[in-house]
């Protein structure tokens, strides 16, 4: 049986560690020595309960702070890490990373890319890439090692770097992974199908208001995404795909996805995000201040790489150009600078062809 290191220790780490623990799987979870003391009740008693549209115990082989004790005995690796946190977290596990491993970033949002060029860069063992387009559940930390789990996604979509190891990658790793895995055209296409930019950002900006004053005290889907907000959603998603297309990637819209995901129905993408229980069906879930990761990974590493594209490929995006401007006067930060640029993927300078063979 393969032996299996879940990397990062938040909502989404710990509901799969425990979620795959509880099917028997030998599962260590690893988290950045900065932030032991988040896990240190979980070194202890290495149980992690799923409790929601998931009930369920699983005991953790392991639970760690050092990185070569994490990946000596691994063989799979799924990195669950936010965005950005990715590069410091590479930097920590590089040593330790091998050419046998197989290494799944969850969600991706064009990491892989960043990491091949880092170790590329270290001249470091590379293992086998891929990255997902989302995580496969919606779920929070309730306490120590218990989740809520609010819904389980129908599958997720998948690509390795380079594309063309895709589907010998997923074929190692699906019988280890709880949900069914799709395989997409490249890693460009993972990181534009992940819709967190167009549900998350707009809405953000829209509701700061009320999230400044009411500090987290309403839905954020249910109530949050009006028929206006949902509107500014649209444009973005219009830009995103489109982006997709002169990239020769026929992306879904974000009411499609949300459907086929979550099997929902609904005629407008307002009606849809209603009738989805796993944002609707709980109570009050938005964020408290302006620089929840909703704005502070999601611009940087999804909506500023996606008008990157764009732009290269002349491809105008207005509305994510002013989504990521009122966002960095928001909070005192260029995303544009610190955000994801083609030239940390190493895409820069490139024509649209020259990036596709670039990831083939």
């Amino acid at each position: 049986m393969k032996k299996i290191t879940v990397i990062g220790a938040g909502n989404g780490g710990q509901a799969l560690a425990g979620d795959l623990a509880s099917k028997g799987f030998a599962v260590t979870l690893f988290e950045h020595p900065d932030f032991r003391e988040k896990i240190r009740p979980l070194e202890e008693t290495r149980t992690i309960t799923l409790t929601g549209a998931l009930s369920a115990t699983g005991k953790l082989s392991k639970v760690t702070t050092d990185p070569e004790e994490a990946l000596s005995q691994a063989e799979l690796l799924y990195f669950l890490a936010p965005s950005f946190a990715q590069e410091g977290m590479f930097d920590l596990l590089a040593p330790y990373l091998r050419s046998d491993h197989s290494l799944l970033l969850l969600p991706g949002n064009f990491g892989s890319l960043v990491l091949r060029a880092r170790l590329t860069e270290l001249k470091a063992a590379v293992p086998a890439l891929a990255e997902g387009d989302t995580m496969p559940y919606a779920c929070r930390i309730e306490g120590p090692g218990v989740v809520n789990i609010w819904g389980i996604k129908n599958f997720m979509s998948a690509s390795a770097l380079p594309a063309e190891d895709t589907h010998s990658f997923l074929d190692r790793v699906r019988p280890f992974f709880p949900i069914p895995l799709r395989p997409a055209a490249n890693v460009l296409a993972i990181g534009l199908f992940n819709t967190n930019m167009i549900l998350h950002c707009p809405t953000m900006i829209m509701n700061a208001g009320r999230i400044e004053s009411e500090k987290g005290n309403f839905r954020f889907y249910g109530e949050g995404m009006t028929e206006s907000v949902c509107s500014v959603m649209e444009a973005l998603d219009a830009e995103r795909i489109a982006v997709g297309r002169a990239l020769g990637l026929e992306l879904l819209s974000t009411l499609d996805d949300m459907k086929d995901l979550y099997s929902l129905t609904g005629s407008t993408l307002r009606e849809t995000i209603l009738n989805n229980d796993a944002y609707c069906g709980h109570g009050t879930d938005a964020p408290c201040s302006m620089t929840y990761r909703y704005l502070s990974e999601d611009v940087p590493f999804l909506l500023v790489p996606t008008a990157e594209l764009g732009r290269a490929l002349g491809v105008a995006t207005p509305a994510m150009n002013a989504i990521i401007h009122l966002a960095g006067v928001i909070n005192g930060t260029d995303y544009r600078k610190s955000g994801l640029t083609l030239k940390k993927m190493g895409l820069d300078d490139l024509s649209g062809e020259e990036i596709l063979r670039r990831i083939a």
